[in-house]
């Protein structure tokens, strides 16, 4: 199945951990860097999205998101300077496993390309950790399985 994207923004919720504004170059043009590495390049605020940057900021109810990303109106969240961003984001998805509760909130995920688990939910986080850390299954299309029955059966809607 091929990826799409949920508009939920945790991709770039922390990535103001990696990514800087070093400087404004131009009119909604700047220079950013990667905190780790210290490579620079230059992003511009898409035109479509100019009056969703400057009129709302995200760092409020996100506070180490990306300086770029914002929340619109409807809910969903996007990067506003997608048609530049940086080959890190470009290279990133989302999740091989999305982990949403009773109320269909996005509460825990597996990390693409990896079998690391994210969550700050207490609950999936003891259940995770008594029924899949450590399970040996090698095949990823059987431990996904694996992970989806586990995690159905106890009423959360896995996404993959």
């Amino acid at each position: 199945m091929a990826f799409i994207c949920q508009m939920c923004g945790e991709c770039c919720s922390s990535m103001g951990e990696v990514i800087g504004i070093k400087e404004e170059t131009g009119h909604l043009q700047y220079r950013i860097f990667y905190k780790i590495t210290g490579e620079e390049r230059i992003v511009s605020v898409d035109p479509d999205k100019q009056e969703l940057f400057c009129s709302r900021d995200i760092t409020k109810i996100r506070p180490m998101a990306c300086p770029f990303l914002r929340e619109t109106e409807q809910g969903t969240v996007i990067c506003t300077v997608h048609l530049t961003r940086p080959d890190l984001c470009r290279q990133y998805s989302c999740f091989r496993v999305l982990i949403l509760d009773l109320q269909g909130r996005r509460i825990g995920r597996v990390v693409a390309g990896t079998r690391y688990f994210i969550t700050t939910d207490k609950k999936l986080r003891t259940l995770w950790e008594s029924a899949v850390e450590g399970v040996a299954e090698p095949d990823d299309g059987k431990w996904e399985d694996f992970v989806e029955q586990v995690c159905t059966s106890r009423g959360y809607r896995v996404i993959r």
